[in-house]
């Protein structure tokens, strides 16, 4: 227990103190102490050197270090002062830098930044516009003109604020447990937030439930709500609006144009060319009778609007009681047209003065009288308009609801005997109605194209030059298209969905029954085989072609037919260019039991692969791979081997356990762990450590013996010795400029060290502290004896004896 308590003592010792040790540098402050000066150099520059001090002064330099604890360096660049290991302390003279630590107290400014700590618990600083604060593991801090930042605890993050002031928003952000994130803005209130992965929303942007299926944007012009098969969008900016409940209901207002849909049985559609109103529900309205005020242009107008059971009778009415235009000026003139078929109709009761218009049969019959002009239709045929002030020969009967109507024209014929028939001929078409819509024809001269219906619009058979087809709404509707070369037929019901399309060499055929998911596809190209594929998802899934029949069964169950040589006959010439064809199985997985002609599995235990002249495994982590050359084994590379014709390898951990490899004449490679014989093209190696090792290459060779008694190491550049590890003999010589270094006991008993500058030659022992001899090229001497004594000659003659001339 004591042994515990003191562990812990310094281990908490050493987080608090060691780093304290290691002091902030300043590279270029810092590199002009590293400038090493020796020989008669330092005698020069040194008032004073010896075992318990030295003191250098010269030039912009001046420096005191005394019994290797203190020391005091007055450089060009910066002073420093340190008393190891308990105060540091560097201050430039250039500019504004300075640090300073007493133990673990640290305080480092440069520039207009502070920084200060209590390693490794508490920092703290601050710089022009910010400051900071950490305490370690509690909480941390940091703050500026614009932002500031709170988060705890440190490691690990749960809880972090940030709040940013600049501009005119101030926004405030908050994240806890990495789950939870919030933005507020000051302006906007809550702005962001989500809980992953329940909710997330954004302001004037999105509120998001991802396991309910519900998304909602809500920007300034755009908003859009989704809610499973409801979707609805709303787009201010382009006056547009949206509405789907997918695959039943539909609504769409946008300018110029309206949708309104329940699938199958009601539509309203109107764009600026023509308009449609089918109603197959019959839903029913309260009658009613409204009368309101207009006006326009300073006239005051009286409207009264009728309906019954949805317009299955309708009338609407506008009567002028006030005419506030006086000026002749802004007096309407009055355009006399040619009677005219239009897709949609050109005036209404808004910018007319009078207006009386009927309905009947929800719009199936319509007239419609606006001033001097008038409007008459019997669905499916397009309105025709009129002017009663032309000299036309309109026949209207009776006149203020007529029931019969009558126009013709050289190039244009309209006729209505309400409810039994109705005509439109122009000098491209006609139409023919009988009974409302009972029975319908239509004859186009573009195409000559024909077309009959029945109880319109709900069945109709029509054909052309480059069409035709049928269709019974709202259970089937079938087309078919010729466009140049190519012919396509679709076939829709409420259930599926038919496609074909043929050409000159290639045909494509697609059939989907859902919700159920039956899908059949034919593929015919002209640059390929045939295809066809069937899915029952997820059931059963069949592909075939013309060279391989493919099969799948729950997944589980798959297999594969191909043919070695298929049969192909020219469309052209009918001819046979092979006749012959052996069908082969490809592969038959029955889980977890897979093979194919040439592999055989039992996933995930057993893979195995075979070739005519090899054979590939990977069984319960065992991979072999045999071929009649040699052969590969590995098991998680603890045991590997592997051989060629050119050589035999055994080894494991990739050399590291042990290795073994042989070429036919001679072994290459024999080792256990380090122990072996290694021979390579570059270098052989014998080793028997800790008894002997060798190295032999071109240039170069290394001797070791006995446990780091004896190495030499010997090249074109260098020659090294060692005994007893470089601990009782180091020598070192360098063969390009002769330099050399030479220690017995690490330098404890003798020393001997050259440098290139001036010839400097120094010998010693004990690092120079029990005697040491210095000699250069240029005459100078010292000679010292605990560094305590000293007898130096100078260059220029001069004798001192402790530094004092004699």
């Amino acid at each position: 227990m004591h042994s515990i308590i003191i562990y812990i003592f310094l281990s908490i010792s050493y987080l608090f103190f060691s780093w304290g040790l290691y002091s902030k540098t300043w590279t270029d402050l810092e590199s002009e102490k590293e400038v090493k000066v020796y020989g008669s150099e330092r005698s020069a520059k040194f008032e004073a050197s010896n075992i318990f001090y030295d003191i250098e002064n010269w030039t912009d330099h001046y420096s005191v270090r005394a019994l290797g604890l203190y020391r005091y360096y007055d450089y060009p660049k910066a002073k420093t002062k340190s008393v190891f290991p308990f105060y540091y302390h560097i201050q430039s003279k250039s500019d504004n830098r300075e640090y300073k630590r007493i133990l673990n107290v640290n305080r480092t400014k440069e520039n207009d930044s502070l920084d200060q700590s209590f390693y490794p618990l508490v920092f703290w600083g601050k710089d022009t516009n910010s400051n900071y604060l950490t305490t370690i593991p509690l909480f941390f801090y940091k703050t500026n003109d614009t932002n500031s930042k709170l988060g705890f605890p440190v490691i690990p993050l749960l809880y972090y604020h940030s709040r940013n002031t600049s501009g005119a928003n101030k926004n405030h952000y908050t994240r806890f447990l990495t789950l939870l994130h919030m933005e507020v803005n000051e302006k906007k209130g809550l702005h962001e937030f989500s809980f992953f992965p329940l909710v997330y929303y954004s302001k004037e942007n999105y509120l998001f439930f991802p396991l309910f299926l519900f998304y909602q944007s809500y920007r300034s012009n755009d908003n859009e709500y989704w809610l499973g098969p409801i979707y609805f969008s709303n787009d201010k900016a382009k006056e547009e609006r949206l509405f789907i409940g997918f695959p039943f209901l539909a609504h769409y207002r946008a300018p110029g144009k309206e949708l309104d849909l329940v699938f199958p049985l009601y539509l309203n559609y109107s764009d600026s060319e023509e308009d449609y109103h089918i109603n197959l529900l019959w839903y029913t309205k309260t009658n009613s009778a409204n009368v309101n005020l207009a006006s326009n242009d300073g006239k005051v107008y009286v409207d009264f609007d009728f309906g019954i059971l949805y317009n299955l009778v309708g009338y609407s009415q506008r009567t002028k009681v006030l005419n506030g235009n006086l000026d002749p000026k802004n007096t309407k003139s009055l355009e006399i047209g040619n009677p005219k078929l239009v897709k949609k109709r050109e005036f209404n009761r808004e910018n007319s003065d009078s207006f009386i218009g009927y309905n009947l049969l929800f719009g199936i019959f319509s007239y419609e009288r606006a001033d001097s002009k008038r409007h008459i239709r019997l669905l499916p045929l397009a309105w025709f308009t009129w002017d009663e002030t032309s000299e036309d020969n309109v026949v209207l009967l009776p006149p203020f609801f007529p029931i019969w109507f009558s126009y013709q024209s050289n190039d244009l014929e309209y006729k209505v005997l309400f409810p039994l028939y109705g005509k439109q001929k122009d000098i491209d078409s006609e139409f023919h109605a009988y009974l409302l819509n009972v029975y319908l024809t239509e004859d186009h001269k573009k195409n000559n194209r024909k077309e009959r219906s029945y109880l319109w619009p709900l069945v109709n058979v029509y054909e052309s030059d480059v069409d035709s087809g049928h269709r019974f709404l709202p259970f089937y509707i079938h087309r078919n298209e010729s466009r140049e070369k190519y012919k396509t037929t679709n076939t829709y019901t409420l259930l599926s969905l038919y496609q074909q399309t043929t050409g000159p060499s290639s045909a494509h055929t697609e059939f989907l029954f859902w919700p159920l998911w039956i899908s059949y596809e034919d593929r015919n190209p002209s640059h390929s085989e045939r295809e066809r594929t069937v899915w029952v998802t997820p059931f059963f899934y069949r592909n075939m072609k013309e060279s391989r029949t493919r099969t799948n069964v729950l997944w589980l169950v798959d297999w594969e037919w191909y043919q070695d040589d298929v049969i192909r006959t020219s469309s052209k010439t009918k001819s046979t260019e092979n006749n012959h064809s052996k069908k082969s199985l490809s592969h038959l997985l029955v889980f977890p039991f897979y093979k194919t002609d040439s592999s055989f599995s039992v996933i995930p235990f057993s893979f195995n692969h075979w070739e005519r002249d090899s054979f590939t495994t990977f069984t319960f982590l065992n991979y072999l791979k045999w071929e009649r050359t040699g052969h590969y084994y590995n098991f998680l590379y603890l045991i590997e081997s592997e051989n060629t014709e050119s050589d035999y390898r055994f080894r494991s951990l990739g050399d590291l356990l042990w290795s073994f490899k042989k070429e036919p004449s001679r072994v290459n490679r024999m080792t256990f762990l380090w122990l072996g014989y290694d021979h390579r093209s570059y270098k052989t190696i014998y080793n028997f450590f800790p008894i002997v090792r060798t190295a032999d290459a071109e240039k170069e060779k290394s001797r070791l013996y006995g446990p780091f008694l004896y190495y030499l190491f010997d090249s074109e550049e260098e020659k090294t010795e060692l005994m007893l590890a470089g601990l009782g003999y180091y020598h070192n010589k360098s063969k390009t400029d002769n330099q050399y270094s030479t220690y017995i006991l690490l330098g404890a008993l003798y020393q001997e060290k050259t440098e290139i500058e001036r010839g400097y030659v120094k010998r010693g022992s004990l690092w120079g502290w029990l005697w040491e001899y210095q000699t250069e090229d240029n005459g100078y001497e010292k000679f010292s004896i605990l560094k305590l004594f000293s007898y130096t000659k100078e260059t220029d003659g001069t004798k001192k004896i402790m530094g004092m001339s004699i």
